[in-house]
């Protein structure tokens, strides 16, 4: 196969999951993360790279979000939202994170391919992009969890767009609150 099949292929597997994302769910998610007031979002491997590049498009949109693990993330307090990145919903790590997140009285989103798992059965909502894993042999004809890790990306974007026509954040306003410490 030519590499541009393959990017059809790629592109129509991202089509397809993104086509089957509940809307009133992905709304709840958003309305939820613009009037956190602190957000901390974590995720393993691949899914963990994308939900990082998702923090850093929060902080831009001027909201203040942390990435779990790293020493300046402060702790997480009621009301707190925190976003989990996820394809089997059942990384042992991710499920303690999560777990102690309700403990703490804060508000649990998960994205992930199953909307039951030991994480969802902790998460007050669930993201499901229907899309393979690692542990899925059939799903896509990408390796292990890609589609999952594109078609996360892809959503995750979209949710920043959404929270910035909401909250009426302009570009030039994203650039001011970019990184120019690089």
């Amino acid at each position: 196969m030519h590499m541009l099949n393959h990017f059809e292929l790629i592109l129509n597997e991202i089509k397809q999951t993104l086509s089957h994302v509940d809307e009133t769910n992905s709304e709840k998610f958003s309305k939820k993360l613009m009037n956190a007031s602190s957000i901390f979002v974590a995720g393993k491997g691949r899914s963990g790279l994308v939900i990082k590049s998702f923090a850093m498009r929060l902080n831009q949109l001027g909201k203040k979000a942390y990435v779990v693990g790293e020493t300046t993330t402060p702790s997480i307090q009621k009301n707190d939202v925190f976003v989990i990145a996820s394809g089997s919903g059942s990384t042992a790590h991710l499920k303690l994170l999560a777990q102690t997140a309700k403990d703490n009285e804060a508000y649990v989103l998960l994205l992930s391919t199953k909307n039951e798992s030991p994480i969802a059965d902790i998460a007050d909502l669930t993201i499901v992009l229907p899309a393979g894993t690692k542990y899925d042999a059939e799903g896509s004809k990408q390796p292990l969890g890609s589609l999952f890790e594109q078609s996360s990306q892809i959503y995750l974007d979209s949710v920043v767009l959404t929270i910035q026509e909401a909250l009426n954040v302009d570009e030039e306003t994203m650039q001011n609150n970019h990184a120019n410490l690089e």
